[in-house]
């Protein structure tokens, strides 16, 4: 038997009050409220309403999130009836399903943001007209899809939920509607409107073209081929009374829809080759309000099938392109979706343009059969007017653009209007930085600040100099809280303090621009976690979303928005980091109202937009990180300017790997700076000279640029880039003036080296001689002067080197600051020199060296003893802190870090050899044997200077050695408590997760966890805790070799609180490193105290972990340990 007769019970909607809205039949019951639940009142009937064509309208108040509820059309009987719905709340990227059934099936006619969430009041409309539906939600067409087997029987209206369906549906109206028809239309009196390049005849009865005429060679495209007199608005067919005039070279249009009240005035103008139809004015009256306006079927250019050469191209999306030659396109049986359109016959091609908020839907196309040919037409979806917080946004426009063959190569088609498109379309905000920047992405997770903010500036200081002061775009990932992923939608107020907080970050932000550097952050505003400040019963909603250090929940961001705290939140991290350039907006899949509100709020407050997904903020978007399928090269020709998000293309190249190839600050794991100065040579500077040029021509492996730019891939041997007869590119080598506008400059590279020769630019041809640079991290240094024969000069360039060539001497570069923002300077010894450090002991044994992926360090080697020194200032007696550094041993060989101030303050600690793999995901440290060591410290009375002190002792052996990188000085509050030897409440943490080390690579999904009111359930005492889950089974973390060591054969008291979700999952273990003997094992069964006594073995490896078998939430809170640990 059909299911939907065997959900459960049938109740009716009476309906008490009609409304008779002529000229249609309909009912408007705004008294009762329905309450309908599978297994209960599973089905409802709206009492005496019956209707072929018709509108459905009510409101909808989920009481749960399981959404699968829907409208009952056209019923008959069992075997002659329609549905329209929604069964799924959500998918994993946070889309709706909505589909269509009949007796004969299933369809699926939309995924979609906007979701049913629970006790979140939404207005559904369904328009069921002939066999095509239309569907809104809050106003907003979310879906418009012809169905062929859709049955056409009169029939009733009702509402139905299944499954876990629970719903409450009021103020219900339903109307019958009349299926428009479209009647070919006589000849009418007109209006003519002139530019020096074209001609347009406008009716006078209604504001719609009937030709265009292009003056150069008097060729002609067709305008609206029907009589067509209708305008929609909120999603319902009127016919407004209009009157019209002429005004300035201008015609103006009055179009009054008395039933509601409302007036609409239109203005229609030409310049050049552009005519635009703009509403000037909207006129409401009373308590209607238009939320969206369109003109259906307006056809704005039209060509039929017999015109030679005529072919509709379309960009489906950003994804794909569609094209169809005009005598083979089939007839469509509703108008189709697109995100560019472009008309054309073999003269003349004609495109769109327009302030749409349905971006990759804006425009709309259909291939009609008239009684002589089929006629194919082009024109604009609907605009939305009001948002959802009812205020009016910017008048509707809609410009019709016109070329003849405008690229020279001798035809027109789509590519002369994807020309003619560029020349009106507006730039997003913050291109000109995209343009002129590497583009590149830092990492901080887990509460480990891998890359804290000022170390970020230092790196930033690097490829500047490494690129002779090339811009960057550095977007942070894990700005905020624990780091990447954590307590969003916390955009301000909650800054990683383990990474330097709010002041470092807006010191970096601010400082980074002098070295032409832009920062931006990653925020996400579609999911919350709950140890977020932000997160409340208000906007969040219990739909689970994406989980990593915790499990989010998807945000009502309608919610959010309208309720002002989503704008609070981002003005307040505009006030906290004044000097951010853009914003990266992660998951976010919106694209109406919503997504333009959003677009808007970023670029008032100074910010670029970058986003994941390619076919959002379509106009807005200046960078997108998922790419590979964005392939239209429709969109692209348009938007190659504008937006760095396409698939790579052999020509015009971009499409560069956004993991991590792509930087050397943790993100994917990426470490190598050597191979993000490849990148940057042989990827991002070609692509970003292209981006300069608007495209001329494109196919699947050629382009050709304003400027007389060529460029060419085969995918075999690179790409090859000329100016005007001058190669620029070839394969892997460069020699790309910059930038493209001065050419003060040109970059050479040259991955395999060796001798080439290359024509100058133009601007160059007075030189008789060049001055070579070679470029590297400290700077350019002048590797010599060319001499300029035939205009060319010849560079023997070394393997993977950058160069620079100018036309006279340069000076030397400012002189680095490195470390700026820190007590201690040049942390990371990227000054490659000792100016800021004081040798002792044996000088020789002491030198920076430079790690494979490029990475400087201070290496002490040998069997004497040596160290560095300096000395600190600016610290304020009686507060605490900690300094630390990263350490590797080499053989044996004592590592110290020291600190000392007068005579009150004299701490050491050291390590004499590193055999623990360090497993800290998304640092340069990942897979090495580096430790961190830490002094805890409090600066003395009196005192204001500490000499800190990095010390390598004395060895046996001349190879061995140790080494030290990346120093810091922070205040940080100390845990101690009487009788322990050592005692962490994780209250007060630098970095890290306390004394513990992660034991393998993994998912990397512990953290410290944060108290947030009633919302979370994974800290123990105070403020925070320790908290794993989903990590891999085995051991997850352990105690630091550098910060707890046990002494052999010795009595330890070790202890901790803990609580746990599932039983039989965790054990702590005690154990030698190099036995793998276990001297203790302790199951973690049940929430309390965790308490073992032992004696170490005869070892110096001996360690405490935490075992994993199974799946669940461990918390520990206060680890102590009592006993005397080596220091």
């Amino acid at each position: 038997m059909n299911k939907i007769l065997t959900i459960g019970a049938f109740c009716l909607i009476s309906v008490t009050s009609y409304a008779s809205l002529q000229p249609e039949k309909g009912v408007n019951d705004s008294s009762y409220t329905w309450y309908l639940k599978s297994g209960q009142d599973s089905l409802a009937w709206v009492d005496g309403f019956s209707a072929v064509n018709s509108t459905v309208e009510f409101d909808l108040l989920p009481q749960n999130s399981s959404a699968q509820v829907g409208v009952l059309l056209r019923y008959v009987n069992e075997n002659d009836w329609i549905y329209v719905g929604c069964d799924k709340a959500t998918d994993h990227l946070g889309f709706a399903f909505w589909y269509v059934e009949t007796p004969d099936g299933k369809t699926e006619i939309a995924r979609d943001i906007a979701k049913l969430y629970a006790r979140h009041l939404r207005r559904i409309k369904v328009n069921c007209i002939g066999r095509t539906l239309t569907v809104y939600v809050d106003g907003e067409q979310i879906a418009h899809k012809y169905i062929p087997n859709l049955p056409l029987s009169s029939g009733r209206t009702g509402f139905r939920v299944h499954d876990k369906g629970n719903v409450q549906i009021s103020n219900v109206v339903c109307r019958e509607v009349k299926e428009p028809k479209k009647e070919i239309a006589k000849k009418k009196s007109s209006y003519i409107l002139s530019s020096s390049r074209m001609e347009v005849l406008l009716n006078k009865d209604f504001p719609s073209v009937q030709s265009y005429l292009w003056k150069e060679n008097q060729s002609r495209l067709d305008g609206q081929p029907f009589d067509v007199k209708a305008i929609q608005i909120n999603g319902d067919h009127y016919l407004p009374q209009v009157t019209s005039k002429t005004e300035a070279d201008r015609v103006l249009y009055t179009l009054k829809v008395k039933e509601i009240g409302i007036t609409i005035k239109v203005c229609c103008q030409v310049t050049d080759n552009v005519f635009q139809l703009s509403v000037t004015g909207i006129e409401e009256r009373d308590d209607f309000k238009v939320k969206t306006l369109a003109f259906p079927d307006h056809n704005l250019v039209s060509v039929p099938e017999t015109v030679p050469g005529s072919c509709l191209s379309i960009a489906d999306n950003v994804h794909k392109d569609r094209f169809y030659p005009l005598k083979e396109k089939s007839v469509d049986n509703t108008c189709q979706y697109g995100s560019i359109l472009l008309l054309n016959s073999d003269k003349l091609v004609a495109t769109l343009e327009s302030n749409s908020m349905y971006t990759t839907r804006q425009f709309l196309y259909q291939s009609v059969q008239t009684p002589g040919p089929v006629v194919t037409g082009i024109w604009g979806n609907e605009w939305i007017y009001r948002g959802h917080d009812g205020e009016a946004v910017d008048l509707p426009y809609i410009k019709v653009i016109l070329s003849d063959d405008c690229n020279q190569d001798n035809k027109v088609d789509w590519q002369d209007g994807a020309i003619a498109l560029q020349r009106v379309y507006p730039a997003p905000f913050g291109v000109d930085r995209i343009q002129n920047s590497y583009a590149t992405i830092t990492m901080n997770f887990a509460s480990c600040a891998q890359y804290p903010f000022l170390r970020q500036l230092d790196n930033i200081k690097k490829f500047y100099l490494a690129t002779d002061g090339f811009g960057q775009m550095l977007e942070l990932k894990g700005y905020q809280s624990e780091g990447h992923d954590s307590a969003h939608p916390d955009y301000s107020g909650n800054y990683n303090e383990r990474a330097g907080g709010k002041d470092d970050l807006a010191f970096l932000a601010k400082e980074a621009r002098k070295y032409n550097a832009h920062i931006g952050v990653h925020i996400n505003h579609s999911e919350s976690y709950p140890e977020a400040r932000a997160f409340n019963d208000r906007i969040v909603t219990d739909m689970p979303a994406w989980s990593w250090l915790d499990q989010s929940y998807f945000l009502n961001k309608e919610a959010d928005m309208l309720a002002g705290t989503f704008e609070e939140r981002l003005n307040r991290l505009k006030t906290d980091v004044p000097d951010l350039s853009f914003v990266y907006l992660d998951t976010y899949r919106e694209y109406r109202w919503l997504a333009h509100r959003t677009a808007g709020l970023f670029n008032r407050n100074g910010w670029a937009v970058w986003t994941e997904d390619a076919d959002v903020f379509d106009k807005e978007a200046v960078w997108i990180h998922y790419n590979p399928e964005a392939k239209s090269l429709i969109h692209r020709f348009v938007h190659h300017q504008y937006r760095d998000g396409y698939a790579v293309h052999p020509a015009l190249l971009g499409g560069y790997n956004r993991g991590a190839e792509i930087g050397f600050m943790g993100w994917q794991k990426g470490r190598d700076f050597k191979g993000v100065i490849r990148n940057f040579f042989t990827k991002q500077l070609p692509y970003r000279y292209l981006m300069h040029y608007p495209v001329l021509q494109l196919d699947t492996a050629r382009a050709v640029l304003q400027g007389g730019l060529l460029a060419v891939g085969d995918g075999k041997n690179g790409t090859l880039i000329k100016r005007e007869g001058q190669i620029l590119m070839t394969g892997d080598c460069v020699f790309i003036p910059w930038n493209p506008e001065t050419e003060e400059k040109i970059y050479h590279y040259n991955v395999r080296g060796g001798k080439t020769a290359w024509q100058l630019p133009a601007s160059w041809q007075q030189q008789e001689t060049v001055y070579l640079y070679e470029l590297n991290d400290l700077g350019r240094k002048l590797a010599g002067t060319l001499p300029v024969r035939n205009g060319q000069i010849e560079i023997d360039a070394l393997p993977d080197k950058g160069y620079i060539v100018y036309k006279q001497e340069m000076a030397p570069l400012p002189e680095m600051i490195w470390s700026e923002g820190s007590p201690v300077k040049d942390t990371g010894f990227d000054s490659q020199s000792f100016d800021y450090w004081k040798k002792q002991g044996a000088t020789d044994a002491l030198a920076v060296r430079e790690t494979v992926y490029g990475q400087d360090y201070l290496e002490i080697k040998g069997m004497d003893a040596a160290g560095v020194s300096q000395v600190v200032n600016g610290l304020i007696p009686g507060k605490e802190y900690v300094a630390s550094v990263w350490v590797n041993v080499i053989g044996r060989k004592e590592a110290v870090l020291a600190i000392q101030s007068g005579k009150t303050l004299s701490e050491r600690t050291s390590i004499s050899e590193s055999r623990v793999m360090n497993f800290t995901d998304n640092t340069d440290r990942f897979r090495t044997t580096w430790q961190r060591l830490k002094i805890p410290f409090r600066m003395p009375a009196g005192e204001k200077e500490i000499v800190l002190s990095l010390n390598g002792g004395i060895a046996s052996e001349d190879t061995a050695a140790v080494c030290f990188d990346d120093v810091r000085l922070v205040e940080c509050r100390q845990a101690q408590k009487t009788g322990y030897a050592y005692f962490e409440d994780f209250e007060y943490v630098d970095e890290g997760w306390g004394p513990f080390i992660a034991c393998q690579p993994s998912a990397f999904t512990t953290h410290l966890s944060q108290k947030h009111d009633v919302y979370t359930d994974n800290t123990i005492h105070g403020n925070w805790s320790l908290a794993t889950w989903r990590e891999r089974n085995g051991e997850v973390y352990r105690t630091s070799p550098s910060m707890i060591r046990f002494a052999p054969g010795q009595e330890y008291e070790v202890e901790f609180d803990y609580k746990v979700d599932t039983k039989d999952v965790y054990k702590v273990v005690g154990k030698s490193l190099s036995t793998g003997k276990e001297v203790f094992s302790y199951e973690l069964n049940r929430p309390g105290k965790c308490n073992v006594r032992f004696t170490t073995p005869d070892c110096t490896d001996f360690y405490i972990a935490v075992v994993k078998e199974g799946n669940g939430l461990l918390v520990i809170d206060d680890f102590g340990i009592k006993g005397e640990l080596i220091k």
